[in-house]
């Protein structure tokens, strides 16, 4: 490693120590003047500014070996294990006042960030309901058994269940953290997190030490929206942090899914909103996700599709005259031609056809019937137990 590269990381992580993230403006700087000239200005005692004088506090010695400690590394853009899907960062609209790719990332776990394919998001309310509960673990395993990085913040509720879920079906799973590496918030989910630790990647932009705060929540929410494809929200009260994410989503132009719920449920409320306003498609299973994923994906399974019927097998001079039909009554030769237009001799070779496939009989009087109900268990594809004549 150059010194130049040693001068940039120690710069970066410096700034970094020193802001909240998210701060556009100092992005800004930081792209156009370089970290290191930022850094230096800051630290030369000429600024007056409230970043200047906590830059003044900020020991990068103590932060390296922090890092050491607590068995994390340091990214920076350029880094190869530096994640893609940040970049986009860059050019988003920011939200909340809020944007930019992150001056470096703290990672502690084996796996690598450049490695993070077809992530999905998968967010809600740390008040979950047992219904989103289910539905974060079950589909949480599903995204992980089906090879997508499963991103969320490691917090009560549908985080957790969604780690837990991916780690259960032993795939990878990604928790964004509010705070710094060092120790993990909330307390709770410690156990949790160092799984997560230890099997797939936690991640933070603050320094080992650095304590959680609601402007932080906020911002690390872009950082899981970036590391995802898609992002999918199970759960959300009216008022909902996982809004903040599926915003961030949406402004990076990425996918956004949102699970129904009841009617009933103060959880549905988010959800069912993005879903009306069109901001979010409506999922029922880890399945349809996928197909979003894959727009040209015809890997679905076979209870999904639809399965063919023995009226799918009918030519189209077969299907008129079946559905001219009545299932009771019936209609005559004569009757049939002047619905159909057909002549005597097709129509008998027609009927006798479809009285082979057991769809019609007659009923004496020289009158034809549609049998009203499947007579066989290969009948029973028609899927339709009283079939109708369509007028």
């Amino acid at each position: 490693m150059t010194s130049a590269n040693v001068e940039e990381r120690q710069a970066r992580m410096g700034l970094a120590a020193c802001h909240q993230g998210g701060d556009p403006a100092l992005v800004g700087l930081v792209r156009d003047q370089g970290p290191a000239a930022v850094w230096a200005h800051l630290r030369s005692g000429q600024g007056t500014t409230a970043l200047a004088r906590r830059a003044s506090g900020v020991d990068v010695d103590r932060i390296e070996a922090q890092t050491t400690a607590c068995g994390a590394r340091f990214l920076i853009p350029g880094d190869e294990e530096w994640p893609v899907g940040v970049s986009d960062l860059s050019w988003s609209e920011p939200v909340g006042g809020m944007g930019g790719e992150p001056l470096g990332l703290w990672v502690r776990g084996p796996v690598r960030l450049s490695e993070l394919v077809g992530g999905v998001a998968v967010v809600g309310s740390r008040a979950s309901t047992a219904y989103g509960e289910h539905v974060a673990s079950e589909w949480g395993a599903g995204l992980a058994e089906a090879g997508h990085p499963v991103i969320s913040g490691g917090a009560y509720g549908i985080d957790a269940c969604a780690h837990r879920g991916a780690l259960a079906a032993q795939g990878v799973t990604v928790a964004v953290m509010a705070g710094g590496l060092e120790s993990f918030y909330p307390p709770g989910n410690s156990a949790l997190l160092e799984r997560i630790a230890h099997k797939g990647a936690v991640i933070s932009e603050y320094p080992p030490d650095a304590p959680p705060s609601r402007a932080r929540f906020l911002v690390r929410n872009r950082l899981i929206a970036a590391l995802s494809q898609a992002t999918l929200i199970v759960e959300g009260a009216l008022r909902s942090g996982a809004q903040n994410t599926v915003s961030w989503a949406l402004s990076m132009q990425r996918m956004v899914c949102a699970v129904p719920g009841p009617v009933t449920s103060a959880m549905s409320v988010t959800p069912h909103r993005l879903i009306r306003q069109g901001q979010a498609t409506l999922v029922s299973s880890v399945e349809e996700i996928l197909g979003g994923l894959k727009p040209l994906n015809t890997d679905i399974p076979d209870y999904q599709r639809a399965q063919p019927t023995l009226f799918d097998s009918l030519t189209d001079h077969q299907k008129l005259v079946f559905e001219a039909l009545p299932v009771r009554q019936g209609k005559s030769i004569d009757e049939l031609m002047h619905v159909t237009g057909d002549s005597v001799m097709n129509l008998q070779v027609c009927l006798t056809q479809l009285q082979s496939m057991g769809l019609v009989k007659e009923s004496g009087y020289g009158r034809w019937l549609a049998i009203p109900r499947p007579q066989s268990p290969e009948l029973s594809l028609l899927g339709v137990a009283n079939p109708q004549p369509p007028f």
